[in-house]
């Protein structure tokens, strides 16, 4: 009497467990070729392309740089052209190679535009002159020796943070959030590793 019964619902549980698991691995399907449609979509995205070309751009000579002098960290120099130049797309980068915003002239060369300054907590536009530089390696190169000169006095630094805070406390932008954008900006790009593979290598 009782064997029929023990038969269905071993057949029925059996059912069950395979249709169950089944349904485990549909679902496991779908949520991949959801991650592999999204990773596919953000290889091919134009923004995100042009984003990780300007980053390579101006890693590149960073971390080479770093290596022979010890001044500015890869991510630091990186976060700031990307912060100052609107990764490339500034006027100031396009028509000068001055993804940095560094006044004054390069070698008796610079171009005025307009800029936004801090003074007395109101933020205020006033034409100003900066350098203009033959090429972005030339850009890197000068960036790194005035930022060693004028605001980080100190070589062998290791710790983003505390360039960025250096930056800061001597004032080489008049914006008194500075410090928090670079940081934001190195932590959201991942630019600490440029800094591990200088100091490490």
């Amino acid at each position: 009497m009782w064997y029929p019964i023990i038969a269905f619902v071993i057949v029925f549980g059996t059912v069950g467990l395979l249709y169950g698991t089944y349904k485990i691995r549909q679902h496991i399907n779908q949520q991949n070729l959801i991650k592999s449609e999204k990773a596919y979509q953000k290889a091919h995205d134009p923004v995100l392309k042009q984003h990780r070309k300007f980053i390579k751009q101006v890693s590149g000579p960073s971390v080479a740089l770093y290596k022979k002098n010890k001044q500015v960290l890869p991510s630091i120099v990186t976060a700031q052209a990307i912060l100052e130049s609107d990764w490339g797309k500034s006027k100031l980068y396009t028509n000068a190679y001055n993804p940095f915003g560094i006044k004054g002239t390069y070698q008796g060369e610079s171009i005025s535009y307009d800029t936004g300054e801090y003074i007395n907590g109101k933020h205020v536009t006033q034409v100003a002159q900066f350098r203009k530089y033959p090429d972005l390696q030339t850009a890197i190169e000068d960036h790194s020796e005035a930022l060693y000169e004028k605001f980080l006095h100190k070589s062998g630094m290791t710790s983003y943070k505390e360039q960025a805070k250096l930056l800061q406390k001597n004032t080489y932008a008049t914006d008194p959030d500075y410090a928090k954008k670079l940081i934001k900006v190195i932590e959201t790009h991942k630019l600490a590793k440029y800094d591990k593979e200088a100091i490490n290598n």
